[in-house]
């Protein structure tokens, strides 16, 4: 697992229309608490390490919680003496992440690792049909503080159920020390960090509350199975979720998630399985586990099956799904269609572009440009993605800037059938344009005293003040005074002041503009009156 360039955020995420409650004291704040300052918008997790971990936008906490209402609220002051720890990862199991700069699609693991899922097939086995809804399309500087972990190829690389229960508070995806029990203890199931209320988290159902030490919560690990009967008691149900099944023209592999170590057990036939007149098929594994995967094997091709799948934990408590079907694929089938290009967008920067599509299947990315009709061109560059995505998004870097290209997006799918955009425009945007012209000097005016002289002028952008005078010709001059003000500004007045009266005195003005471009006066006198 490598570590990428690491970046700390500093994004203001919430909405200026929520309201919040009266500040509280920093010396009565506990652990596994929301806090934000009083006059900045950033919301912070008070971890158990002491530190505040940042929140870098609204769908990283809305991963985690559902309501606003238990943010504290400290003073600047307050909220500047608590050590920054870095940022809030997506918490694992919940969201899907995807740089804007490459099509890949990453799972979120314990401790912020990133892992690449390979295959739509797999996004979809894993998050379900609506698995691209749960993507957070980010910048490159997003991933800084983030870890790469290794890919997922198979379906039982990667459990988002597992996944979350690893991590039911943000001090354990961090992996910090919860509390000060000793391992062993009785009371080690309990994590002795302050009781704050429970709310919903993500999509995924109810977040596991930080409780006190005295009020013993169910171990979500694996390895603690000794669990104490008197705060454990099972809840006498068992839910059965996210059932799948993928078919091949003779198989068909089915998948499903229970909320709790059960064994598993498919019934199919190729009829509805309580009228069926011929013996229901059954496969079934003793195993307890939470993620179950069947392969159904001699299947018929271009048959439809009914299938149900079932589960009973330790305890005896039983669930199963309603009936479903699958249809196997058919042996003769061959796909001629191509796929459907939608959505093809371009959004230009000065010297590179993005292009996004969307196709109605899994296929490769290509994209086509040149600076003039791709129907006329004779020269044109191609960038191409071998992913297999039904989101599409490629960079094309190295453009002159103010320049209209034209493209075409062509995606194939994995039978070779290749879909052509219409060809399209976009311009790239202008460079800036650089400042090189100094100020004008205008109006230039002296008003003396005895021993005092302003001098005033104007100039036609915003500038410094400088002022240089003596009691000799400046060329020549040994003694000198200066007179200066650093502010940009059009109309300008220094003050000599301690002056001998009744002499003549020689000046030069200068101003400097934002860009750095200095304009110098000719010299000038004034005299001072008796």
């Amino acid at each position: 697992m490598r570590k990428i360039i690491y970046a700390i955020f500093g994004l203001a995420m919430l909405a200026t229309t929520i309201t919040f409650p009266p500040p509280v004291s920093a010396a009565t704040l506990q652990a596994d608490t929301l806090i934000k300052g009083t006059t900045e918008s950033t919301v912070y997790y008070y971890a158990t390490d002491g530190k505040r971990y940042a929140f870098p936008n609204q769908r990283v906490y809305e991963s985690w919680f559902i309501s606003f209402s238990d943010i504290n609220v400290l003073t600047d002051a307050e909220l500047a003496q608590i050590p920054l720890g870095g940022i809030v990862w997506y918490r694992p199991g919940i969201m899907l992440v995807k740089i804007q700069t490459d099509p890949k699609v990453y799972a979120v693991g314990h401790k912020g690792v990133l892992r690449w899922i390979k295959t739509e097939a797999l996004a979809r086995a894993l998050y379900g049909e609506d698995w691209n809804q749960l993507i957070d399309d980010v910048p490159v500087s997003f991933f800084g503080s983030y870890f790469l972990g290794l890919p997922v190829s198979l379906i039982s690389d990667y459990s988002p159920d597992d996944e979350i229960a690893s991590s039911p508070s943000i001090s354990h995806d961090k992996g910090l020390k919860l509390g000060h029990l000793k391992r062993g203890s009785d009371t080690d199931k309990c994590r002795a960090i302050p009781a704050v209320p429970a709310v919903k988290i993500g999509r995924k159902g109810p977040a596991t509350p930080a409780i006190s030490a005295r009020d013993c919560a169910r171990d979500k690990h694996d390895d603690d199975e000794d669990e104490d009967e008197d705060e454990d008691e099972d809840r006498n149900d068992l839910d059965i979720f996210s059932v799948n099944a993928t078919t091949s023209t003779s198989t068909a592999a089915i998948t499903w998630f229970t909320d709790e170590k059960s064994t598993g057990k498919v019934t199919y036939n190729t009829a509805h399985l309580a009228g069926a007149t011929s013996t229901n098929q059954t496969v079934n594994n003793t195993s307890l586990t939470k993620f179950h995967n069947f392969l159904l094997e001699g299947l018929t091709p271009a048959t439809t099956y009914y299938y149900q799948v079932e589960s009973t934990d330790e305890d005896g408590n039983t669930a199963k799904s309603v009936e479903k079907t699958f249809t196997t694929k058919s042996a003769t089938t061959t796909d001629t269609v191509a796929p459907v290009i939608s959505n093809l967008t371009a959004t230009p920067a000065i010297h590179s572009a993005v292009i996004n599509w969307n196709t109605n299947e899994a296929s490769n990315s290509v994209v086509v440009y040149a600076d003039q009709s791709l129907t006329t061109a004779t020269t044109s560059q191609t960038v191409t993605s071998s992913a297999m995505f039904s989101a599409h998004s490629l960079s094309l870097t190295g453009l002159n800037a103010s320049t209209t290209y034209y493209y075409v997006a062509k995606s194939a799918d994995s039978s070779g059938n290749l879909a052509t955009s219409t060809e399209k425009t976009f311009t790239t945007l202008s460079q800036p344009v650089v400042d090189t012209t100094p100020p004008v000097f205008s109006n230039i005016q002296t008003s003396t005293a005895t021993t005092t002289a302003t001098v005033t002028w104007t100039t036609n952008e915003p500038a410094t003040s400088y002022l240089k005078y003596s009691l000799d010709n400046l060329d020549t001059a040994t003694t000198t005074w200066v007179l200066s003000a650093s502010a940009l500004i059009t109309s300008h007045s220094l003050t000599a002041l301690g002056l001998n009266a009744s002499s003549t005195y020689y000046f030069m003005l200068q101003s400097v503009d934002g860009s750095g471009n200095t304009a110098t006066s000719t010299q000038q006198t004034f005299v001072t009156t008796p």
